[in-house]
């Protein structure tokens, strides 16, 4: 389904797309025809509030992200980012039934509504997802109780669909600044509109336009007590869910965007004729269009894998949210993104000036796929990481 409307409805406007970086003029409609018209926003919120109840949630993530990364990695982002606040409320066994009554009356309705999850602060950029060595202790944005009251002040910077994109954001605070204690993580939830809450305008980057990316500020925003997502303790646990979901979904875009690269340079290779022969033909490039598709293969591999796990905890002895499961996805995502960032690298070369004309498509996903390397705290963050889980580690 996904794929068919990417053909139909995205590829042909995929250039312009990369103009509307600034206004999402053009993009807005589209986001409603996915997460709105083909059910995506809804799909996991439970059957009460109008959603799909979709149970297998890791295999389901993969594969929308696979199917939207092949057409555009900012729109994938985008689309996922716009689900991804609310795991910690909608998915089982966790289940916040009181907020999803509240917000998914939204998600599953006939209008768009979109979500940001506020993290990434200014200060310490992503040590905020340094949870193995940190606890929380850098998070700078405040929530302090008030009544029935949450009173929030701070500033995030950089999260997808901020700006004027988002209807409501999942921001992750401290209720004790500099507090190791994750006890005092909270993740909180705040409608867009809320008094105090302002954005500014988006950064212009080098792909990924669909992805709209500003700095926000809560300046003694209040919301209801009830708006935090479960209590202490609860909240960093699905906060740890979220990250490793995160580290199956982005390598899982990788792969659409490899097997896009596969159907431009295979094409390619198969009617440019260089001395004479095909180019595909020539050993020293069969070698390199190897390459590629071994990326493919082995990326996708261990992404359903991976997926398989989340959807199956009872067969494998491991939950979402723990250590273990976390540190694990992380050699996953530095891998798909290491893969992605060389395929698409060895798709360029062997098209060489033809590679980086926008005519074909590939500069736009070489642009992009660089950009996956420095997600959720970058390639040596996920480096030490596992480093963590493997090797005990016990001062990084």
């Amino acid at each position: 389904m996904l794929r068919k409307w990417g053909e139909e409805r995205y590829a042909p406007i995929r250039r312009q797309v990369d103009d509307d970086w600034k206004e999402h003029k053009l993009i807005k409609p589209l986001f409603k025809e996915v997460l709105v018209d083909l059910g995506v926003a809804g799909a996991m919120f439970p059957l009460e509030v109008g959603g799909l109840n979709v149970t297998r949630t890791g295999t389901f993530s993969a594969v929308l992200c696979e199917e939207l990364g092949r057409i555009d990695l900012g729109f994938a982002a985008a689309c996922f980012c716009s689900v991804w606040p609310m795991m910690p409320i909608m998915m089982e066994p966790h289940r916040n039934m009181e907020l999803c009554e509240e917000f998914g009356e939204r998600y599953c309705g006939d209008e768009l509504c979109m979500g940001c999850n506020a993290m990434t602060e200014p200060p310490s950029g992503s040590d905020v997802e340094n949870l193995g060595l940190l606890h929380g202790k850098t998070i700078q944005t405040t929530a302090r109780l008030d009544g029935d009251n949450w009173i929030i002040n701070g500033h995030k910077i950089w999260p997808t669909n901020s700006g004027d994109t988002a209807d409501l954001f999942g921001v992750l605070c401290t209720t004790s600044k500099g507090s190791t204690d994750e006890n005092d993580i909270a993740y909180i939830y705040v409608p867009a509109d809320t008094p105090g809450v302002s954005t500014g305008g988006p950064y212009r980057k080098a792909g990924c336009s669909a992805d709209m990316n500003t700095d926000i500020w809560f300046e003694d925003v209040k919301v209801p007590k009830r708006y935090r997502a479960h209590g202490p303790g609860e909240d960093v646990k699905y906060l740890r869910e979220m990250l490793t979901y995160t580290n199956i979904m982005v390598p899982a875009a990788c792969v659409g965007m490899m097997k896009a690269t596969y159907e431009i340079i295979k094409k390619w290779s198969s009617e440019r004729v260089v001395a004479g022969k095909i180019l595909k033909e020539h050993s020293i490039n069969a070698a390199v269009l190897a390459e590629i598709a071994i990326n493919i293969e082995s990326t996708s591999a261990w992404v359903y894998m991976m997926a398989r796990e989340l959807d199956y905890p009872e067969e494998y002895g491991m939950r979402p949210w723990e250590d273990r499961m976390y540190y694990r996805t992380c050699g996953l995502n530095l891998f798909g993104t290491d893969a992605v960032v060389h395929a698409t690298g060895r798709a360029m070369e062997l098209m060489g000036s033809y590679g980086y004309c926008c005519e074909f498509d590939l500069e736009k996903i070489w642009r992009d796929a660089k950009m996956t390397n420095l997600w959720e705290g970058g390639r040596h963050l996920d480096l030490i990481e596992c480093a963590r889980y493997w090797y005990d580690l016990e001062t990084i």
